[in-house]
């Protein structure tokens, strides 16, 4: 199978490799256009990765998530930094904040995906409750998260 050889370990090399390059160039750069290009590679190699280890469902994929999002999020952050703008501290305080509440929701929520996932597929009333409540959950910590935005 093509997706489990050797040309495609090495696409995913190639594939992380010109996504750190392109966020080594945006932060060099100061290029806050080209950081959305860097994660999205580094994405496509993670995918691309879990194809060829023939996996369907990834454990860590909520932590990988999250640090892609934090990398794209600080890569942003810092390219805006370095303009000579004073920045209050009250409102670097509250950036921090919804930076740190927005990674571990998101975390938490994938978290939830992936373990509603793995679960074995069962039938009753118990499944049902727990499908719906998980499904209140994820859509009440979307609107609670864009209320603060």
């Amino acid at each position: 199978m093509l997706a489990r050889s050797e040309e495609a370990i090495a696409a995913t090399v190639a594939l992380a490799l010109v996504g750190a390059l392109f966020l080594v160039w945006a932060l060099v750069r100061a290029s806050v256009a080209m950081v959305p290009w860097a994660v999205g590679l580094l994405a496509v190699g993670y995918v691309v990765a879990l194809v060829v280890h023939g996996r369907h469902l990834d454990e860590a994929a909520p932590l990988v998530a999250v640090g892609l999002f934090l990398c794209a999020e600080l890569a942003s952050w810092s390219i805006d930094e370095r303009f000579a703008i004073p920045t209050e501290r009250a409102v670097m305080l509250a950036r921090t904040f919804a930076l740190g509440a927005l990674a571990f929701a998101s975390l938490a929520v994938g978290a939830l995906a992936v373990g509603l996932s793995a679960a074995p597929i069962g039938s009753g009333l118990a499944w049902t409750v727990l499908g719906a409540a998980s499904v209140v959950g994820i859509v009440g910590a979307a609107v609670v998260l864009a209320r603060r935005t």
